[in-house]
């Protein structure tokens, strides 16, 4: 293991704290959470050596912010592509992959690097390291919200009302539910398909949005959203500049 690793494991022993939400988990062991550190950063996992799972989610577990086809970068927005997904927090996700299909996070980093990366069959020992470690990586927290996605007594007022307008007339917490702010079903949004609904923790680092990243702006993403749940729900809303403002306000605290 490297210098830069080493030093990246000792801060996982020290600080590795269970994901928000998951206050009655256990802890995990800190060996093994290193090993999987380790192994995130080895190339050896993939089909000849190329990859490893940190080139798309970094050492930190967060996106890398491109749109992939298998293991080659297109243009966001390419109808085949599939956006890179912050690993912040996975443990507290409903399913996994875009296509939802995974019902647990040891199915999904193995079908990723038997599937996509082409890689061997991963042992039952690294696997279960390799999901010690993206188990061990949680959400940052912001001062304005609660645990539970809430906002906190203290939280700016724009903050409070984009709260109010996510679960009220923007519709988001329909799909977008407390306090994992993702759902275990697929949606069919009109984006060209169902895919999973996907947890909002992080989202103002997460650019580009959807499936196939065609929107650039956590902005132009809510107002798609915003179109999408008014004409599901016959509501006939428009939301003015000031509610897509509040709305970013809240998602940004995520």
């Amino acid at each position: 293991m490297s210098f830069k690793l080493r030093c990246l494991a000792v801060s996982i022993a020290l600080l590795v704290t269970p994901a928000m939400g998951a206050e009655n988990s256990p802890m995990p062991d800190p060996a093994l959470v290193a090993k999987g550190l380790q192994l995130f950063n080895d190339t050896s996992v993939s089909g000849g050596g190329s990859v490893s799972c940190a080139t798309c989610h970094f050492s930190t577990g967060h996106t890398n912010n491109k749109t992939y086809v298998g293991l080659e970068v297109v243009a966001d927005g390419d109808a085949n592509g599939r956006s890179t997904p912050t690993l912040w927090g996975a443990g507290e996700r409903s399913v996994y992959g875009w296509a939802g299909t995974a019902p647990t996070l040891e199915e999904s980093i193995r079908g990723i690097i038997v599937n996509r990366m082409k890689g061997a069959e991963p042992s039952k020992e690294n696997l279960a390291a390799l999901a010690a470690y993206v188990r061990s990586l949680p959400y940052p927290k912001n001062w304005q919200l609660n645990d539970d996605g809430t906002p906190s007594p203290i939280a700016t007022e724009a903050v409070k009302r984009g709260f109010d307008l996510f679960i009220g007339d923007g519709g988001c917490g329909t799909c977008h539910v407390l306090p994992s702010l993702d759902k275990s079903s697929r949606d069919d949004i009109g984006t060209g398909g169902k895919f999973k609904v996907p947890s909002l923790r992080a989202v103002a680092s997460t650019a580009p949005y959807f499936h196939d990243g065609r929107t650039a702006s956590l902005r132009d993403a809510v107002k798609l959203m915003w179109g999408v749940y008014a004409k599901k729900m016959d509501t006939g809303l428009v939301p003015t500049d000031a509610q897509i403002d509040d709305l970013v306000a809240y998602l940004s605290a995520l």
